[in-house]
């Protein structure tokens, strides 16, 4: 299940049932529907359009999918809130519709986040006040505790992403994750290469947890301190680059999702696909 992210798109302003038929047209079997869209004043009818008129695709879902009428982080962190819960709710709605096979979301940041207007793509993030650790982590345990839930309701996999420690991430270092990896033996990592490249972690996450990998975001990016003030999100260049995933006895059954802003081209995304699907071999 070879794939990209709607939001290449959504950065362009595409509109979500646009954007997922361009990631099919270019040669990709699945599509993550992802956090990156303008908000659309009828978006179920168009989730509903790309099941039905690519009922053989894969889909997974990205929080935060749909988007929302006015722009909004969301923030695990947070817990059940009226709003996260709402959100929460819709991810599985997209599940029922397309019948996705991940769910996946940002495990909640240490910080209360706002959007950055007029912020280019990948860079929208607005950090403000901290979140009392006290308070941050039952929070997420709650709504981690309801997604699961949600996910064995409608078969599929929940997984938490690893982020950028620009972004203040609740969970960051291996034991946070080891911590609620222990405590929700069915939760799944949806690993972002280029997060983890970018916070000089790729290899350490991959010995403790390949077997926890239910999804990738794949892309690469420069450490911190050499790349710019986050990750890049560019393209892969090399299979030397894959060699890492080779630990991921399971790569050949999950998603796999190319993640990029609008610094990448088309071209560069097909020529990226075209080494994965030669290193898959």
């Amino acid at each position: 299940m070879i794939g990209l992210s709607s939001s290449y798109y959504g950065f362009q302003n595409i509109p979500v049932y646009e954007s997922a038929k361009k990631v099919f047209n270019l040669g990709f079997d699945t599509v993550e529907l992802g956090a990156g869209h303008n908000p659309e004043s009828d978006v179920w009818t168009a989730i509903k359009r790309i099941k039905s008129d690519f009922p053989d695709k894969n889909y997974t879902v990205h929080g935060l999918f749909p988007p929302l009428e006015k722009r909004f982080w969301f923030n695990a962190s947070h817990g059940l809130t009226k709003q996260n819960k709402k959100i929460v709710e819709n991810f599985f709605k997209v599940v029922q519709i397309t019948e996705a096979k991940v769910v996946s979301i940002h495990p909640g940041f240490r910080k209360e986040v706002e959007w950055a207007v007029n912020a280019k793509p990948m860079d929208e993030f607005l950090p403000k006040e901290n979140i009392p650790l006290e308070k941050a982590w039952p929070a997420f345990f709650e709504l981690t505790k309801y997604c699961l839930a949600k996910a064995e309701e409608t078969n599929c996999s929940f997984a938490i992403e690893n982020i950028p420690k620009h972004a203040f991430p609740l969970v960051e270092t291996i034991e946070d994750f080891e911590k609620v990896f222990e405590k929700f033996p069915d939760l799944k990592l949806l690993l972002d290469t280029g997060h983890a490249l970018y916070n000089n972690c790729l290899e350490s996450l991959i010995e403790h947890f390949a077997d926890k990998v239910g999804q990738l975001h794949l892309h690469t990016s420069r450490p911190e301190g050499i790349a710019p003030k986050a990750d890049e999100h560019n393209s892969i260049t090399s299979i030397e680059q894959l060699e890492p995933l080779t630990a991921i006895k399971q790569l050949k059954q999950i998603p796999i999702i190319f993640e990029h802003g609008t610094n990448i081209s088309e071209t560069e995304i097909r020529a990226e696909k075209k080494i994965l699907e030669e290193f898959l071999k």
